[in-house]
This record gives structure tokens, C-alpha cells and sequence, in this order.
């Protein structure tokens, strides 16, 4: 046998012994299956939760609406007392008695009065209309509480379909993770590269499947959090998820009229309370009239009219105090008018930044992490890049991935908070208290 045979029969084994050996590690990693966790919850329907039924449970067991009822109707209660006329009163009188001396028992009298106070200046009307402004002011804050549970489900349902969107993610990484374990594993097979690339791979897709039970536990928790608000079991999904990436530029709205009518309610409670103290400063009449029993047997009557006398400064600071908190509340509401404005403003800057950062990465940054991808895959089953160049250019793809999402729920969570401000939800809120 000349050296060249020997040279060929030396190589054959060395061959033999390098796949031996990977057979003998290659169940740990070549052979093991990808598995895909899944979630467990349990939807109320059995189907995908939309925003809509979300807030609608949210809302249906909120104890908003028991609280919101029982102020409307003891203020209700407080109006119909309003409405109502001074009692009368009924006086019994017993004059000239005491010791025995002289004639004093002849001139003893009994004296029965019946009294009614006469309201003038509109108070009975303007205490009814003062109640009313207070039951709508109740209204308003009523209402205004329901939009703030409604903010709350919106950022519970964006929460939920950004994690579900990671889910995805995560299956994807996993996938692509397997894809290479494969690769690599015919290149350790001929020889082409070391064993301890192939030992890389796996711990590759390890943390891959790891990362994936994370990303569910957290699609798990956020459904959970988001079914608190109803109290409910947790639903399979929330409608929207595949959407989620799908950002679109908003329309500019102006503040939400439920807010600003929470400071106009209070406007024209402090208005009728002007009118209140306004009438209270006119002077009631007290008339009386009842019968006389003399003690020689005769009869006679009585009768007389009482005016209260003074008080006039009272009333004068009464009234200029009401005035006072008026104009109080119409500061107020200029500056919150100001100030949603504003915020307006900011948010919806806010929802197009994070819209810009949505496409700027989709089209540029992600459409390049997975054409590098692609090519450096396909250079390395021909021997030109390493593993080291594959995994570089999968860990660039999946934060690419991982960004794209954050920035996102960014703007979901910018346009739950313009929606709050502009009162996109407020018919449905009003529809929850009718």
C-alpha cells in the first residue's frame, strides 16, 4: 500500500471517529425537539377579547355606577326638601298666672297662634335650581370617572397585544434559532466546522425556548391584569394583535367636552349659588293670627305680621362671596382649557414620533436585518462566513424586531392617553350611565 492509500485509509478514520463522536452528542442538541409553549388562559367566549367588550365589561361592574346613582339621588332627595315651603308653626300661650295676689287670676288669658313665614325673592325656586346644578355637576364627575376606567382598559389592552406581539417574536427567534441548529449541525457533520459550534447552536435555541415561556408568562400576566378590571377569567387572546405594528397618522382633536363640562357645571353651581344668596337677602314676612280665651269667659283674636331687621351687610358678603368663587371657576376652566390643550399638543407629537420610529424601522433597519440575515445564512452553508457572523446578524434581526414592538406600544399607549384627553370613548361612557 503506497503512502497516498495510507493517507486516504488515515483520513477515512479520522472521519469515522469525528462522527462517532458526534453521533454520540448529537441527541443533546441535533435531535431534540422544538417545543412551543402555549397559554392556558381561558377566554369568557372562547374568542379573541376586542377593546370595545373589554370596556363594556370593565364599565358593567364597576362600582362607579352605584356610587355615581346614590349621590344623584340623595342630592334628588335634598332637591325635592328644597322645593318644599317653611313649615308653619302652631303657638300655645298662657298669660297672668302665678301666686294668688289680687284680682290676678280674673285677667288670665290663653292665646293659640298659628304662624307661616312667606318667602319673597325666589328662595324656594332658587334653592331647587341649586340641588339641580349640584346633581349635574355629580353627572359630570360621573362621568369623567368612567373615561378614567376606560384609560385603564385601553392601556391594559395595549399591554396585552405589545406582549402578544413578543410572543410572536419569540416564536419567530425560535424558529430561525432551530433553522441554524440544523445548518450548523451538517457543517459539524462534514467536518466543515468544530464541535463546539454545533454545542453554540443549541445553547442558541435553548435560550430561544426560554426567551418564548417568558414572553408567554407575560402575555399570560398582562391578560390576567387586564381581566381584573372585569373581574372575569382571563380571555385566550385580545383582538388586535396582528394590527398591532399597523400605526397610522391621527387627526388632531380638540379637549374632551366631559372634562371641560365638569368645570362648566361647577360654572353654573356657583352661578346659582349667586342667585341663592342674591334672594336670601330679601326679607321674609312672618304672619300670625289664633284665637284668645279670657278668663271672664270672653273671646277675642289676635293677629300680626314680624319682619326681621337687618342683616343687610350679611347678605351683601354672602352674594360677593358667590361671585367670588364664580370667577374662581372661570379661572379654573380657562387654565384647564389651557393646559389640555397643551397636553393635546404634546401627546399627539408623541403618538407621531413613536409612528415615525414604527416605519422608519420596518422599512429601513428590519427589511436589512433580515436580507443580512438571509445572505450571511446562505454564505455560511458555503463556507464563507463563520457561526459568530450568523449570530451576529440574528441577534441584529431580533432587536430590530424587539425595537419595532417598543416603539409600538409607545405610540398605542400615546394614542390611549389623546384618546383619554379628546374623549373618544365618551358616547360609550355615556351610554353605560343611561
Amino acid at each position: 500500500m503506497n503512502c497516498e492509500n495510507k493517507r486516504c485509509l488515515q483520513g477515512t478514520a479520522a472521519m469515522c471517529v469525528l462522527m462517532a463522536s458526534m453521533a454520540a452528542v448529537a441527541p443533546a442538541w441535533a435531535r431534540s425537539p422544538v417545543t412551543v409553549p402555549m397559554s392556558v388562559a381561558v377566554s369568557p367566549t372562547g374568542d379573541a377579547v376586542t377593546m370595545e367588550t373589554a370596556i363594556r365589561w370593565a364599565l358593567g361592574v364597576s362600582p362607579l355606577s352605584s356610587v355615581g346613582m346614590a349621590r344623584r339621588e340623595a342630592l334628588e332627595a335634598s332637591r325635592d326638601a328644597a322645593g318644599l315651603k317653611p313649615q308653619p308653626i302652631v303657638e300655645l300661650m298662657a298669660e297672668n298666672f302665678g301666686l294668688p295676689i289680687g284680682d290676678l287670676y280674673s285677667q288670665f288669658q290663653v292665646t293659640g297662634t298659628y304662624s307661616q313665614r312667606i318667602e319673597r325673592g325666589g328662595k324656594r325656586r332658587a334653592r331647587v335650581d341649586l340641588v339641580s346644578r349640584e346633581i349635574g355637576v355629580v353627572d359630570a364627575e360621573t362621568l369623567v370617572a368612567r373615561l378614567d376606567l376606560i384609560k385603564m382598559v385601553q392601556d391594559g389592552f395595549v399591554e396585552a397585544q405589545a406582549e402578544e406581539a413578543k410572543v410572536a417574536v419569540a416564536r419567530e427567534r425560535l424558529r430561525v434559532a432551530a433553522e441554524l441548529r440544523r445548518e450548523v449541525g451538517r457543517r459539524v457533520a462534514s467536518a466543515k466546522d468544530p464541535i463546539f459550534a454545533g454545542t453554540r447552536a443549541q445553547t442558541g435555541v435553548s435560550e430561544a425556548e426560554a426567551d418564548l415561556k417568558l414572553a408567554v408568562h407575560a402575555r399570560d400576566a398582562a391578560l390576567k391584569r387586564l381581566a381584573a378590571l372585569w373581574g372575569g377569567a382571563p380571555a385566550r387572546s385580545v383582538a388586535g394583535a396582528g394590527r398591532f405594528l399597523d400605526v397610522k397618522p391621527i387627526a388632531t382633536a380638540a379637549p374632551s367636552s366631559a372634562d371641560l363640562a365638569v368645570f362648566e357645571a361647577r360654572k353654573a353651581r356657583a352661578l346659582s349659588s349667586v342667585a341663592l344668596q342674591q334672594a336670601n337677602a330679601a326679607r321674609d314676612l312672618t304672619v300670625s293670627a289664633g284665637p284668645r280665651i279670657l278668663a271672664s269667659g270672653g273671646l277675642g283674636a289676635v293677629a300680626g305680621v314680624a319682619l326681621p331687621l337687618g342683616g343687610r351687610r350679611l347678605g351683601q358678603a354672602r352674594v360677593a362671596e358667590a361671585q367670588a368663587e364664580g370667577r374662581r371657576i372661570d379661572a379654573e376652566l380657562a387654565v384647564e382649557r389651557f393646559n389640555r390643550e397643551r397636553t393635546i399638543a404634546l401627546a399627539a407629537e408623541k403618538v407621531e414620533e413613536s409612528r415615525h420610529e414604527v416605519d422608519l424601522i420596518r422599512e429601513d433597519v428590519l427589511a436589512n436585518a433580515e436580507k443580512t440575515l438571509d445572505q450571511v445564512r446562505l454564505g455560511y452553508n458555503r463556507g464563507f462566513f463563520s457561526f459568530a457572523d450568523v449570530s451576529t446578524a440574528q441577534t441584529t434581526l431580533v432587536n430590530a424586531r424587539a425595537r419595532i414592538i417598543d416603539a409600538a406600544e409607545r405610540y398605542h399607549r400615546a394614542k390611549a392617553e389623546l384618546d383619554r384627553l379628546t374623549g373618544r370613548f365618551t358616547d360609550l361612557a355615556r351610554e353605560a350611565i343611561q
